[in-house]
């Protein structure tokens, strides 16, 4: 059976009820947003079908269908893509800036849970790869470079499955774009994705001679993700200010996932618009917020650590008492002072919408230029449907924000918290966006009072 027979026999005709009903309320009712097309209705549908056996499947068998996308993602015929590897040493030298912000949070080994300083998996090479447009146009600029840190809650997907990604902030933001192949939980939980991100930072900033290019300017790096990837990208960004390392020129988070204590109303609310497991996007598999909102009506009231230890994990990243730390959900983060210029997008759609909005409402008077875009019926991390007016935009502005932060760069605004239309049209942020949100912050599910809600 060649290829293609064996996706439709083995992936389409099992959907066919699915693409059935989603064909019929699509006409008879309409599509779940106003702007979805019936084509990408579908597309939503197929993937909320395929998100809502994450828990159901053994997570290794998951992660090894994620490993077979990389066979599907090829580089674009406009790029040019070379394999680079990150020596150990920079891990070394990673690893002293990481036992210093550990420690200046009281964090050790016995609260991680697991001696990350002597993960076996460090040993393997740390993997990247350099992405650059064959040709270049006047945008371009040499040593502009672009640090990418892949989404996929930390546990799926790779540099090979965001070449799409890549390729579009080349050639947007003409740049080099360097992603990072970070170890992945639960095998390397946190702080190995810091601690990569770090030392490849490091690689970037203090190369090796032989490394095939000269140091590039830190204000010349612009850190971004998407998803886990964009949570990963504040992370960094306040581990290299903690650490007293020279600050990139920007960061850009896409759909970032940076509250993993799963606070926000969105969460719940938007889950019939979103691709992202329903019940509140947990990994863990037995900590669903319902069952959350069931153990602390029935056993633990109002105390937070108690019902934390009473969960079985609720995220695979990390244990349930180190969900609060900054460096695991930055929106819990109280000063940007020392930071570089940020950008937030995500879609009005998505689960992790709020947390987004959240960070730019509690950090509105801080000492630095931050931007939020929020896109109408968009969904998590849209940019990847390039066939969207609302994803050309978003690429465009995250490409316009890299040449602007970077050497030479015009800036950017000092605060801008706009909302995006379909079809381009800017509005501001509402200033009642995610009403009581200083009440859920840094509360499982919100806390007491809207888990009871449950």
């Amino acid at each position: 059976m060649n290829e293609k027979a064996a996706f439709l026999w083995n992936f389409i005709l099992p959907k066919g009820p699915l693409l059935i009903g989603t064909t019929l309320s699509h006409y008879t009712y309409g599509p779940a947003k106003p702007s979805w097309t019936y084509k990408f209705s579908l597309i939503m549908a197929l993937a909320q079908s395929i998100s809502g056996h994450l828990d159901a499947r053994p997570l290794k068998q998951f992660q090894a269908m994620s490993r077979l996308n990389d066979k599907l993602s090829p580089v674009h015929p406009g790029a040019r893509a070379s394999d680079a590897v990150v020596p150990n040493s920079y891990r070394d030298k990673a690893a002293v800036y990481v036992d210093q912000i550990l420690k200046q949070e009281g964090v050790d080994s016995a609260m991680l849970g697991w001696d990350w300083k002597n993960d076996p998996r460090a040993e393997k090479p740390l993997k990247a790869e350099w992405t650059e447009t064959k040709a270049k146009d006047g945008s371009y600029k040499e040593g502009r470079t672009v640090l990418y840190l892949h989404g996929g809650g930390y546990f799926l997907c790779s540099i090979k499955t965001h070449r799409w990604a890549s390729w579009n902030m080349a050639r947007l933001g003409g740049a080099k774009v360097f992603s990072l192949d970070y170890r992945l939980a639960p095998d390397s939980p946190f702080p190995a994705a810091i601690h990569d991100a770090l030392a490849a930072y490091l690689y970037l900033i203090e190369p090796p001679a032989d490394a095939g290019f000269a140091p590039i300017d830190p204000k010349n790096i612009v850190i971004m993700g998407d998803s886990a990837g964009g949570g990963l990208t504040f992370a960094t960004m306040l581990a290299i200010r903690d650490a007293g390392l020279p600050s990139p020129g920007g960061i850009i988070g896409w759909s970032p996932w940076i509250d993993l204590l799963l606070s926000m109303p969105s969460v719940l609310e938007n889950t019939a618009t979103d691709y992202l497991p329903a019940e509140g996007f947990t990994h863990g598999g037995g900590a669903s917020l319902k069952k959350m909102a069931k153990v602390a009506h029935t056993s633990v009231g109002d105390d937070q650590d108690a019902l934390l230890e009473k969960l079985p994990p609720i995220q695979h990243y990390t244990n349930n008492k180190l969900l609060s730390c900054k460096y695991v959900s930055p929106v819990l983060e109280t000063n940007l002072e020392g930071t570089c210029p940020i950008m937030l997008i995500a879609g009005d759609a998505e689960m992790l919408r709020d947390e987004s909005i959240v960070f730019v409402k509690k950090h509105a008077e801080a000492p630095t230029n931050i931007l939020l875009r929020i896109y109408d019926d968009m969904p998590h991390v849209f940019q990847m449907f390039g066939f969207l007016p609302s994803a050309r935009h978003a690429l465009k502005e995250s490409g316009d924000f890299i040449r602007a932060v970077t050497v030479g760069g015009s800036g950017v605004a000092d605060k801008s918290f706009e909302r995006v239309s379909v079809t381009g049209e800017r509005r501001a942020l509402e200033a009642d966006a995610v009403p009581e949100w200083k009440e859920r912050i840094g509360r499982v599910g919100g806390g007491p009072k809207f888990l009871a809600k449950l």
